[in-house]
């Protein structure tokens, strides 16, 4: 692959311009200051465009197949789960306008990274549903978890049709991808536009007993870090052909 394209989005850059162009909102007033506070956590995503070496031929024509990759790290507080769902509506919004502007063909689109978030999040219904339900207790903390950051619940949905990869070729999401003492469990994920991309293979999670041979938990003499690595081989499906 040729780098093509690269851009970083920074949430706190989104968070701001919520405030002022989207509310109405001076910064600096309470409610504007209270809402900036709570959505202004450094959490930033990364986009590359990605152009294969060889081009593929369509039509008797030397077409560029390319790929958009963005890769996150949301907010990892587990308290605040409408932050993390603030900041997946917003991606999911950015990554819309970006790929419109390039025209009517589909971009094939990755999005991968820690989403700090379970299957049974609000943030994993939006991105596998496009949605999330009305009672889902994600969009309904309370007061006491501070000022309400997301619009009305038929606004939080995207135009994105996404698979889960290791749920697609494993049949369901591995039994964890994060294994520390006081949390085993799923928070990393590789999401691809089905339209265009076909995940051909995911590499395997190792076992419970591989990963305690060095300690009780991760990150171990064995394992640099408390997350593991997710691997896979995708296709590039367009126009009928591949």
């Amino acid at each position: 692959f040729h780098l093509v394209e690269s851009y970083s989005i920074e949430f706190n850059e989104l968070a701001q311009r919520q405030v002022t162009q989207g509310m109405g909102l001076n910064p600096r007033s309470e409610e504007g200051a209270s809402i900036l506070n709570k959505l202004s956590k450094d959490n930033v995503a990364q986009l590359v465009v990605l152009e294969t070496a060889q081009p593929s031929m369509t039509r008797g024509n030397r077409e560029p197949n390319q790929v958009c990759i963005a890769n996150t790290h949301l907010y990892s507080n587990k308290d605040c789960p409408d932050v993390k769902l603030w900041q997946t509506l917003h991606l999911l919004q950015e990554l819309e306008t970006f790929i419109m502007a390039r025209g009517p063909a589909n971009l094939p689109l990755m999005i991968c990274g820690d989403f700090n978030s379970t299957p049974d999040s609000a943030v994993y219904d939006l991105l596998s549903r496009q949605l999330v339900h009305p009672g889902h207790p994600d969009v309904n903390t309370g007061d006491e978890n501070g000022p309400s950051v997301l619009p009305d619940i038929m606004s939080i949905t995207h135009s994105h049709m996404l698979g889960s990869v290791y749920n697609t070729v494993l049949g369901e999401e591995p039994k964890f991808t994060n294994y520390t003492m006081q949390f085993k469990g799923v928070l990393d994920y590789m999401w691809y536009s089905t339209r265009n991309l076909r995940p051909l293979s995911a590499a395997p999670i190792p076992d419970e007993s591989v990963l305690t041979r060095h300690g009780d938990a991760l990150p171990s003499t064995q394992y640099s870090s408390d997350h593991l690595m997710q691997i896979s081989d995708m296709q590039i499906v367009s126009g009928g052909s591949r």
